[in-house]
């Protein structure tokens, strides 16, 4: 059986994890491309408050030594586990609302078939997730209190079966429309390689990962009966959710690492390079000139052109140079080159050479 502490402690690692990759969106976003937050970075900060806050209240209730107790909950504790139904049951569709503002952007108005589909599932979702509020609201009743002041053995919404079967079918529903909604579009779009589209097709794929934890949670409080794991997986659900719909949107940041990490490679292995080149001295004899690295740029006057067409060579061959990024007109492909300067020959050297004619 597993132990509160080692609950909570794998709930605050998921929380971690869904804080750094939010944070790795937000610097993309405002100082890597320096442009404003979009509606879907908007619904995904909500889905992460949310998800703060499932956690707030998980972590209360082990302060309380009250994860293990679902047969005679105190009201304090009911109270608080009225409000987690909030956080998870209506909080887990504001990833889903931050997709479907990303779709909006990736799909063009031309695309009447597809932007049909967009508006129904749009629908779909926003009816879904007004089912699940007030259903969470008033499933006991009017009055929202009764969930925590009734007799013992009353209408409870945390501990209702039918309400939970009701919400998670229709989560799991949009959830798989969700994922399979982009994969038309990716096989249509005019990529160049088969390995653009392959990562366009795992990236979407990603939600898989959430639809397989959802239904792990689902056979968790069926026939486990709210065993104290129930915890572990709602919090991974939502976290995970968070941490996929974030990751859309920082390839450019993995772009940028993955090139930092393979020019720092080759730059090891080739080590400092040096230009030899002949001229001609005042005196009629051929001299050998060497350019020395300077210890303050790294490169003296005299840049090494064969050392910085190799390096471009490289950049212009390596996949991490370029990147291939859904805008909102489409798929725009952004290529990064390297431009070499190379100085003149010293000028005592040219005017030696001058005087030797």
């Amino acid at each position: 059986m597993l132990h509160p502490t080692g609950v909570i402690t794998c709930e605050w690692i998921f929380m971690t994890l869904a804080y750094i990759v939010v944070g790795a969106r937000l610097w993309v976003r405002l100082y890597l491309k320096r442009t404003r937050l979009i509606l879907a970075d908007v619904f995904l900060l909500i889905a992460l408050i949310s998800t703060q806050g499932l956690l707030v209240c998980d972590t209360l209730t082990y302060q309380m030594g009250q994860m293990n107790n679902f047969t005679d909950p105190d009201q304090r504790l009911m109270k608080i586990r009225f409000a987690t139904n909030y956080f998870f049951d209506f909080g887990i569709y504001f990833p889903k609302f931050s997709i479907l503002a990303f779709y909006y952007a990736l799909v063009p108005s031309s695309d009447r078939r597809m932007r049909m589909f967009l508006h129904i599932l749009a629908c779909t979702t926003i009816v879904s997730s007004l089912f699940t509020f007030f259903a969470d609201t008033f499933w006991c009743g009017p009055d929202p209190a009764s969930n925590w002041q009734g007799p013992e053995g009353s209408c409870s919404v945390f501990s209702s079966m039918e309400l939970m079967r009701a919400n998670w079918s229709l989560h799991f529903a949009t959830e798989v429309l969700i994922v399979i909604y982009p994969f038309p579009i990716v096989a249509n779009l005019m990529l160049q390689t088969k390995r653009e589209k392959l990562a366009l097709g795992l990236l979407f794929s990603m939600g898989l990962i959430t639809i397989g934890v959802s239904i792990g949670r689902f056979v968790t409080m069926v026939y486990v009966d709210n065993a104290i794991s129930v915890y572990i997986w709602a919090t991974a659900e939502l976290c995970i959710s968070v941490i996929i719909v974030a990751l859309t949107a920082t390839r450019p940041l993995f772009q940028k690492f993955t090139h930092f990490i393979s020019t720092s490679i080759s730059s090891s292995n080739q080590g400092p390079c040096r230009e030899r080149s002949a001229a001609i001295n005042s005196s009629g004899q051929m001299i050998n000139i060497q350019a020395e690295p300077s210890p303050l740029t790294g490169w003296g006057r005299r840049e090494n052109s064969i050392c910085n067409k190799a390096t471009a060579s490289r950049r212009s061959a390596d996949s991490t140079a370029s990147e291939v990024e859904l805008m909102k007109r489409g798929i725009v492909k952004m290529q990064e080159i390297t431009v070499t300067h190379e100085s003149a020959l010293p000028s005592e050297l040219i005017g030696s050479e001058n005087s030797s004619h």
